[in-house]
């Protein structure tokens, strides 16, 4: 097993995987890969993500996104997506770019990792400075923004800090 972590589109072959760890990251209540449905073929998933990058069948107020698994190895240890472009909601909270670690891959710079490849694969769509937001309080995903170049340019009443990278 390679130790070298790929940020990348998942494909036919990760199904198993991506159910292991979409039930690692939900167990405390994090949302993952919001549009799989339990029960859903994984084919039929698949073409939802397709179709989502092309922007192709969506509702209203989403936007065309980029969602990828972050592969160690044949292990899936996190994700990643990426907006294609803001909307007002996703200026104040979410921004361009979300990413999880699975608590069991976490504190290893799994999540640095992960955003420094997304950020790459978003200057590709052409996303040139990328927003990220998180919670003041999450020091985690602070320190991995930071880590990736992030300048906090707002932190709300409510605790949501944004950064530019």
């Amino acid at each position: 097993m390679s130790d070298h972590l790929i940020v990348r589109p998942p494909g036919p072959r990760d199904e198993e995987a991506f159910l292991e760890l979409r039930s690692a990251i939900t167990e405390d209540g994090t949302v993952f890969a919001k549009d799989y449905r339990p029960g859903m073929l994984w084919p039929e998933y698949l073409l939802v993500q397709d179709n989502a990058r092309a922007g192709v069948g969506l509702a209203p107020t989403t936007v065309p996104y980029t969602f990828l698994v972050a592969d160690l190895g044949g292990v899936l240890v996190g994700s990643s997506d990426i907006r294609h472009h803001l909307t007002e909601k996703l200026t104040r909270w979410g921004g361009h770019i979300g990413y999880v670690v699975a608590p069991r891959h976490s504190r290893r710079g799994h999540g640095t990792e992960i955003l420094r490849q997304t950020l790459h694969l978003a200057s590709d769509l052409g996303i040139r400075p990328a927003l990220l937001t998180c919670r003041a309080d999450n020091a985690g995903s602070r320190g991995v923004i930071h880590a990736c170049g992030g300048v906090v340019s707002a932190e709300t009443a409510d605790g949501i800090c944004s950064y530019w990278i």
